[in-house]
């Protein structure tokens, strides 16, 4: 008896198994099919661009936004030394004795963080959804990187803390910590310390959407010259 319970047991799995794999092709055929007729219906109604043309056409301009980001930002004073990108320490970290010694050191490890958070930024792109695509190609200059921002950034910043962590130990923040902390305890400071992760983490994010941003506004300006033929279509 309990031997056949075992076996009908096992077939039941099996069946649960193969159903949900079926479920899930069925569900993707659907989709393609769905968005096939609205592209479809897009080129009947004489429509300059279809659904598909539209999603695609987002994710390139994205894409395009984070190479120029990673590029313009991902070398020495890639932060410092540009006024779009340049950031300074918390204002309760002014009185630091080695305060332009702990910001260098900030900004060198933000730069060694752009080429890891460009690929997340990458695969974050990759996998977007937008509900009407139609409405960020036809909103403001930097449209398209806003929703991409305020949809996305809380995930990749929580995928990036480990890029971030590593860059902060190599450009040698942590030999300013310790003298931090203690400047800290010794001024009265209350609540969290200063989190420095965090903090690149932030500052890097910012530093690619500001690029993205502008790289955005380029291709409206422009009409898309000198990218891809969809690009141009679409813009």
């Amino acid at each position: 008896m309990g031997r056949q319970y075992r076996l009908i047991s096992l077939v039941t799995v099996l069946f649960l198994l193969i159903s949900s794999s079926v479920m899930a092709g069925w569900g993707d055929t659907l989709k393609s099919a769905g968005s096939q007729a609205a592209d479809a219906g897009a080129t009947a109604a004489g429509l300059p661009y279809t659904p598909s043309e539209a999603m695609a056409g987002i994710k390139d301009v994205l894409s395009l936004g984070t190479d120029y980001a990673v590029t313009s930002l991902a070398k020495p004073g890639g932060f410092s030394s540009n006024p779009t990108s340049t950031f300074s320490l918390p204002s309760g970290l002014s009185g630091f004795s080695d305060a332009s010694g702990l910001l260098s050191s900030l900004n060198t490890a933000a730069e060694k963080s752009v080429p890891g958070t460009g690929s997340v930024f990458l695969d974050a792109i990759n996998k977007l959804s937008v509900g009407d695509a139609s409405t960020l190609l036809n909103g403001g200059e930097d449209a398209i990187t806003r929703f991409f921002e305020h949809s996305s950034r809380d995930a990749i910043k929580s995928l990036i803390k480990p890029i971030v962590s590593s860059s902060v130990e190599s450009a040698g923040v942590g030999q300013y910590l310790s003298a931090l902390s203690m400047m800290q305890q010794t001024s009265g400071v209350t609540g969290a310390g200063f989190d420095p992760i965090d903090f690149v983490a932030d500052r890097t994010m910012d530093g690619m959407f500001t690029f993205m941003a502008m790289k955005e506004k380029d291709i409206r300006a422009t009409g898309g010259i000198g990218t891809s033929e969809l690009i141009q279509k679409l813009f």
